[in-house]
């Protein structure tokens, strides 16, 4: 019999949760201990799945056996080759499990609420049939509510989703494994019979299968236009008709969106959403700067000009997060229209000019960077790309000093600055007193990436650690390349020890 206080419900879930986040074990043998204890502790122990191999293994173990090196899996052949695994249930019968082992699993999945569905799990169409018929109503999990679900394009089980169409389903996430490569026809017959079935009451979905399948764009517009006001996140690499789109412009809670495609032609004369977060991938840059137009006239997408409809942007207020496209141009262009946005807590630009040849792609100045702190106080990610070798950009030390003094809340820093004369330009900084008497930000992690550092001995890295110690007083990391990692681990060390 449990002890007393145990009898208070709010403590024993406060126990209970605090033993499955520290120690899934403890949480195990917590369980055991009374039965009254077993179900609430099982269920909140269940509750997020990363994978579906763990309610698998609920069954006997005589029905599955170890792959050489691989988690455990259900298999069909009890002498697999080497190094093989056979995600199977056994098919000779005297090993099939008894109605009392399917009830048992019947139980654990009727705790689980999140599933995340890899590839990698290697479950097998012949599994997940299985699985099927000895579900009731064909319903795996009933009382799901987020599901997770990577499929391979060479295998896509598909459709076996409706094992996983609880009532209760929430929020959808359909991921392929290898988002570069196209989806073959038939994996997109299953998806778009999966996209149709999804119901209208989601409060999130996302769909990334790949370059734009234009085959799925009807199917995805219509589900798009049956959403209401319950979905607050929306991504899709899957391209949107213009009914669909402005749909989804119109929707009240929307506060989370994941786009890759240019705005289109037309736009209606409807306030935009107030979202919290703003991804943008592929074609989807323009969005930024017509976002932050606020209706000042009209702006020009690259294939027609769009009327001035956003004459009412409550995002330039509400927007906290936002990631732009994979080599972005990082210049004042860019700046001018994120700087609009004055309460943004995560800006990242997913821009690495390592890659390019020829120049550096960082184009902004001291001057440049200390307009965006404080235009930007609330900043605690700030990812401008990650600096490269070239080390011909204009910033300098003196940029990094402007953010620290007017981005207190940041903790993560990602930026070209040019390190040729960096020892010379900290000493100005120290002897010309910038700052001086100013709060500094609470940085902990400095990206330096490729960045070359070029210094004469012990005597310049004390003076480089000197100088960011003052910038940034509460700075450790520096993460660098292994090609020039040794010269910033020097400075990284003297900033531990001080």
């Amino acid at each position: 019999m449990p002890p007393p206080i145990f009898e208070i419900d709010e403590l024993l879930r406060l126990v209970i949760n605090e033993l499955v986040e520290t120690s899934p074990r403890s949480a195990v043998a917590f369980a055991l201990t009374c039965r009254s204890l077993e179900e609430p502790t099982l269920s909140s122990l269940w509750k997020r799945q990363r994978s579906l191999l763990q309610l698998v293994k609920v069954l006997p173990q005589h029905t599955w056996i170890e792959g050489r090196g691989y988690p455990r899996s259900i298999v069909s052949d009890r002498n697999p080759p080497p190094g093989h695994i056979l995600y199977q249930f056994p098919q000779a019968i005297e090993h099939d499990p008894t109605p009392n082992d399917w009830d048992r699993l019947q139980r654990y999945a009727s705790w689980m609420r999140e599933l995340s569905f890899r590839w990698e799990d290697g479950i097998t169409d012949d599994t997940l049939s299985r699985l099927s018929c000895h579900s009731p109503d064909g319903v795996l999990c009933p009382k799901l509510e987020q599901l997770d679900w990577e499929f391979d394009l060479s295998r896509a089980p598909l459709s076996f989703f409706p094992l996983f169409f609880s009532s209760n389903l929430k929020r959808v996430t359909l991921r392929t494994r290898s988002p570069r490569f196209e989806v073959p026809p038939e994996a997109l017959v299953s998806l778009a019979e999966v996209v149709s079935c999804l119901p209208s009451s989601l409060e999130h979905m996302s769909i990334m299968c790949g370059p734009a399948p234009r085959a799925l764009e009807d199917t995805m517009s219509s589900f798009v236009c049956g959403c209401g006001s319950s979905l607050s996140s929306f991504g899709s690499s899957v391209p949107l008709s213009e009914a669909a789109f402005h749909h989804l412009m119109r929707l009240p809670n929307l506060r989370s969106w994941v786009a890759v495609h240019e705005p289109p032609r037309t736009l209606p004369p409807v306030a935009f959403p107030s979202l919290e977060e703003l991804h943008l991938g592929g074609a989807a840059l323009p969005w930024i700067h017509l976002l932050a137009a606020r209706g000042e006239g009209e702006f020009r997408n690259g294939l027609a000009p769009a009327p001035a409809a956003i004459t009412d942007t409550n995002i330039n207020g509400t927007l906290r997060v936002l990631h732009c496209p994979r080599n972005t141009p990082v210049d004042m262009m860019l700046l001018s229209s994120i700087s609009s946005f004055r309460n943004l807590v995560v800006l990242y630009v997913a821009n690495d000019c390592c890659n390019d040849r020829g120049s550096c792609g960082f184009r902004l100045t001291d001057g440049d960077v200390e307009d965006l702190a404080v235009a930007l106080p609330s900043l605690a990610f700030l990812g401008l790309g990650g600096a490269c070798s070239y080390n011909s950009c204009q910033t300098t030390v003196s940029s990094l000093l402007s953010i620290s003094i007017h981005c207190l809340e940041l903790r993560f820093l990602e930026i070209h600055f040019n390190t040729r004369t960096i020892v010379s330009d900290i000493q100005r900084l120290l002897d010309g007193g910038s700052g001086r008497g100013k709060l500094r930000c609470e940085l902990r992690v400095l990206i330096v990436g490729r960045l070359p550092l070029g210094v004469r001995g012990d005597e310049d890295i004390e003076a480089i650690a000197m100088g960011f110690a003052d910038i940034f007083p509460d700075l450790k990391v520096l993460p660098a390349h292994c090609l020039n990692f040794g010269s910033w681990d020097g400075v990284a060390y003297k900033l531990r020890c001080s």
